[in-house]
């Protein structure tokens, strides 16, 4: 269970600073209220506004993180009315992609299901038929019950039949099922999705990197990356793998709560969660870092009627064109024991700072 503190502190979600110069209020009606259209083509214009001014191209890609980036600056009622909106949209096909695979597996699992339960039933024909064979035999021990032992004699036939069509029909079941493990493997190969933590997974964290580094190396503007990690001694208090599970997951809700839609929340494994911020420089950064910290140290945590005190791990550094994803995920991976409520709240990476230390 996990139950918000409002007397912990108060959160909401983290807000991107943008340059004063190029902020400029939207005019809004005092006495006759906009419909929510007019507000979006006017903000859509803003966005488009601020996307030359910081010469980013304008693809759909940046035009939906600068729109997100920008709508955290805006009045709450203004907010409120954007999403409204946006709600009849269509939603993002990478979540549409997760949750059609989320949906596949269950389905292979009902088919695994199925599969052993037509096992058993042929597993229980096998002892039938012996059970038939048996008691053939007991009655042929009796010569003068000829007219039983030709009836049993044809059921014998006619079971032997049976059975070898059984055997066709299994080899064909079993063809089958090895094809549906092969769709089933093909899937987890390509699988963006971790149903554990109900995030993106390692393989869609390393992916996201990689193309926002070619982004970056194009382009030339500041993307960050988070690893985020709930602290071994708040999990050392839960003896239930299961709930400490419970609790793993439902910190990554709360980064996703702190998140924009362009942002990506994967599970990285071991209970390490990434997060590329694009567009976001290190002061953007570490006041997400503020607001997750706020977040987390603000919910209450319950395994049973216990509450768990949540301490989490955090690690910022900045993405350039420079270096390898090796090198901005070993970092921040070092740093993680470094952080916590009773040491520094987020740490800072840099990799230029590494090898200065690496060349003393």
């Amino acid at each position: 269970m996990v139950r918000f503190n409002k007397e912990k502190g108060k959160t909401g979600v983290y807000s991107i600073d943008v340059k004063d110069e190029i902020e400029t209020p939207i005019q809004e009606p005092i006495s006759i209220p906009q419909p929510s259209n007019s507000e979006l083509e006017k903000f859509s214009a803003f966005v488009l506004k601020v996307l030359g001014d910081e010469n980013i191209p304008p693809t759909p890609s940046n035009f939906q993180i600068y729109f997100d980036k920008l709508l955290e600056n805006k009045p709450a009622p203004f907010k409120k009315r954007i999403n409204e909106f946006l709600e009849l949209e269509v939603t993002n096909n990478d979540e549409n992609h997760a949750r059609i695979e989320k949906e596949v597996k269950e389905g292979f699992a009902q088919i695994k299901n199925i599969m052993q339960v037509i096992s058993t039933i042929y597993k229980n024909l096998n002892v039938m038929q012996e059970i038939v064979k048996k008691r053939s035999s007991e009655l042929q021990i009796n010569p003068n019950q000829l007219a039983v032992q030709n009836i049993i004699a044809s059921l014998g036939d006619d079971l032997k039949k049976m059975f070898t069509l059984t055997s066709k029909q299994i080899e064909l079941l079993k063809d089958y099922y090895q094809k549906t493990t092969s769709i089933l493997h093909e899937v987890e190969n390509n699988s963006i999705f971790d149903a554990r933590f109900g995030v993106y997974n390692k393989r869609y964290l390393l992916k996201s990197i990689t193309d926002e580094l070619k982004l970056i190396a194009n382009y030339s503007h500041a993307s960050s990356l988070v690893l985020a990690k709930v602290k071994e001694h708040s999990l050392e208090q839960i003896i239930n793998k299961k709930d400490k599970e419970t609790v793993i997951r439902n910190v990554a809700k709360l980064l996703l709560k702190t998140s924009r839609r362009s942002d990506v929340v994967a599970h990285f494994g071991d209970g390490i969660f990434g997060m590329v911020l694009k567009h976001t420089d290190l002061s953007s950064a570490k006041k997400a870092c503020d607001r997750i910290s706020d977040l987390v140290y603000a919910t209450s945590f319950f395994v049973g009627t216990s509450e768990i005190e949540t301490d989490i791990e955090l690690a910022i550094i900045a993405l350039d064109a420079d270096h390898s994803i090796e090198e901005f995920l070993a970092l921040p991976l070092e740093a993680l024991s470094k952080t916590g409520k009773k040491l520094m709240p987020y740490i800072v990476c840099t990799i230029e700072d590494n090898q200065n230390e690496e060349d003393q």
